[in-house]
């Protein structure tokens, strides 16, 4: 197991589990609770592409998935981060500190039910970079493009097995389009919005390889009440996790 350098990361509790990450570069935010909220339930290998710390496996590991897990990160710290709490938690499974652009043996074509990932969201050569390098990977698309992600989770994916996703809402079009390219059908779409009057701020997408063209747009996630109390149904995912 890779030793994880104290001094360069935190120890952060959510809810009944406690995780280690970078201190620097990404951190787990609530859109992992979410997506792995909203994932549907489903046996059999499960792969997360761009995984961090490993928030997503220990959350499904947690909601009863059985796996195994493969845990994909290209960033040398946070994938030590994540086989740590893999150990600490007993997720069955591995990490793999690799680069998705490139194939590798413990990717096979066809290997995973479900295929999992909260991908860099900002557009290459848009925006301002974050100056630390590994946040600006896990921000933007530096390390890996959308349509490199979509044509890799239609690899790993056998007939029938689901790709789940968050997406920020301003890019959907290109994003429903490019997955229906590659045969991910969009089948459930969900929009959270951090208050109702506000615009949806994340998309929570589920695709299904070779599926049928319905799509059903659940309604929308609200995130917050009044002032800083969560809606009840944030609330009540946060609880599960207790």
């Amino acid at each position: 197991m890779s030793r994880v350098p104290a001094e360069q990361v935190s120890r952060d509790q959510l809810g009944r589990y406690s995780l280690v990450q970078p201190k620097q570069g990404y951190r787990f935010s609530m859109n992992s609770v979410l997506l792995a909220d909203f994932a549907p339930a489903t046996s059999g290998p499960v792969a997360d592409l761009g995984a961090g710390c490993g928030v997503l496996c220990l959350l499904l590991w947690g909601r009863g998935f059985a796996g195994p897990f493969t845990a994909v990160e290209i960033d040398p710290l946070a994938a030590a981060c994540c086989r740590s709490n893999f150990a600490a938690a007993g997720v069955p499974g591995r990490v793999l500190e690799h680069d998705l652009n490139q194939d590798h043996r413990h990717l096979p074509a066809g290997g995973f039910r479900l295929v999992v990932s909260n991908p860099p969201f900002g557009r290459s050569g848009h925006g301002r970079l974050p100056p630390e390098p590994s946040r600006a990977r896990a921000r933007h698309e530096l390390a890996l493009e959308a349509k490199r992600l979509w044509s890799l989770a239609a690899r790993l994916l056998p007939p029938r097995g689901r790709l789940v996703l968050c997406w920020p809402p301003a890019r959907l079009p290109a994003c429903l389009a490019g997955l229906a390219a590659r045969r991910l059908a969009p089948k459930r779409l969900r929009l959270v919005h951090g208050r109702a009057d506000l615009p949806a701020k994340l998309a929570l997408i589920e695709a299904v390889k070779d599926g049928g063209p319905q799509l059903s747009v659940l309604p929308p996630l609200i995130v917050y009440a009044e002032g800083q109390r969560y809606s009840p149904e944030v609330a009540a995912i946060y609880a599960r996790l207790d």
